[in-house]
Parts: C-alpha cells; structure tokens; sequence
C-alpha cells in the first residue's frame, strides 16, 4: 500500500463538498493503492491542497482553481506509476 491521500480544504470557503467528492472518486480510482484518503480542514484561507504521503500533488494556489473532474487522479496515477 502507498502513503495516505490527505486532501486539506478551507471550510469557510464552501470547499468541503468538492473535498469529499474528490476523496470519493480517489478512494473509488486507487482503492487498492492507497492505504486511505483523509479529509483535513485547512489552516489557511482559500486552502485546496492534495498530497501524497509528503509530497504535495496539487495546490489551488499554485494553480489558481479547484482541480478539474480526473485532474488529481491522473497526477496521483502519474506518481503511483513513475
């Protein structure tokens, strides 16, 4: 099994509905390849961070936006598989 998914999300924001779809469809996508997926409201404002074990896979403010319908499962795919 590889490290947890943690998906850290800014409550205050109304992110927490795309956090739990997002773990949903990682839990549904790498059942076998993820030992869990943990749901960690966030310390910062306008927070949507996802990492794998330590390494961060996808940042709303490095990107600007939410991430797109598969777009956090391709880079966790991409980082199970390198």
């Amino acid at each position: 099994m590889e490290d947890p998914v943690t998906i850290e999300y800014c409550v205050p924001c109304g992110f927490e509905k795309q956090a739990v779809q997002l773990a949903e469809e990682i839990k549904d996508q790498f059942s076998e390849r993820i030992s869990q997926v943990i749901l960690e409201p966030a310390q910062s404002i306008g927070s949507f961070e996802v990492s794998l074990g330590e390494e961060l896979v996808f940042s709303k403010k490095n990107s600007g936006s939410l991430p797109h319908p598969g777009e956090v499962g391709q880079l966790i795919m991409m980082r199970l598989f390198k």
